[in-house]
């Protein structure tokens, strides 16, 4: 199973590729938002962990540009965050996230 990670702090992204790799999973990585869309679509993962506050383009956007194109559409998407208000968790279910 290949996993594509979306996370913009370099340590807090290591470590969750690390803990796949022990569990047996295949990583890919991108540092923002804009590079994991352009991994999505070329490697076109078994799943997305993506954070949800990024610079540039973040995770709510690049969960709407997941779910608009068809190659990418029924990947599951999951956020990662330290998030808690009830409000933007069910924005991210909202945009189609699988689990947040």
């Amino acid at each position: 199973m290949q996993v594509l990670v979306i996370e913009d702090e370099a340590d807090v992204r290591s470590n969750i590729v690390e803990i796949l790799g022990s569990g047996g999973f295949q990583s890919l990585d991108a540092g923002n938002g804009r590079a994991g869309l352009e991994l999505a679509k070329v490697h076109h993962p078994d799943l997305i962990l993506c954070d949800i506050k990024m610079p540039d383009v973040d995770g709510y956007d690049v969960l709407q540009a997941i779910r608009h194109d068809p190659l990418t559409a029924t990947i599951p998407f999951i956020f990662l965050t330290a998030k808690t208000d009830r409000a933007e968790l069910r924005q991210g279910m909202n945009l189609g996230a699988d689990a947040i």
